[in-house]
């Protein structure tokens, strides 16, 4: 009978005990997924934005990020992406328009097509459609036009 009783008395402190371990562990818990996420957020972030899996195309950028740079506003209104080899070319008619796209645009062959992101992973044209208002302005060189802002972009 002595011996049930102090079982009875254990299980009574365990009983006690447990919930706040419970808290500690639950707690132990949330903070260690609040920091595992918090870690994923800064390794997107650092990462930058995920583009989709294919053959990268060429285009011409500009060498570096400028952001605060001047922005001529100049508008390129029309010209359309068509893809030549391994190269994404931009025409006007039957006249090709050379662009210097900014520091992070990518061209990417997706399913067969040509598709050209922006820096920031947003899509901004694929193959055969023309592309969305942009501003900028001739190069030095006056020999291409620099791209500066994508509408919507």
């Amino acid at each position: 009978m002595e011996r049930l009783q102090d079982k009875r008395a254990e299980f009574e402190v365990l009983a006690r005990r447990s919930p706040k371990r419970l808290v500690r562990v639950l707690a132990v818990a949330a903070a260690l997924l609040v920091i595992g996420g918090l870690a994923f957020g800064v390794y997107r972030a650092l990462s930058g934005p995920a583009f989709p899996a294919g053959q990268p195309l060429t285009i011409v950028t500009e060498p570096v990020s400028r952001p605060g740079d001047a922005c001529l506003m100049a508008a390129l209104i029309g010209p359309r992406m068509e893809r030549s080899g391994s190269e994404v070319v931009f025409v006007r008619g039957d006249q090709e328009v050379h662009i210097t796209w900014p520091y992070g645009t990518r061209a990417i062959l997706v399913n067969g097509k040509a598709e050209l992101f922006a820096a920031d992973g947003g899509l901004i044209a694929t193959e055969g459609q023309t592309l969305p208002d942009m501003g900028g302005g001739l190069g030095a060189e006056g020999d291409s036009f620099h791209v500066c802002k994508i509408d919507g972009h």
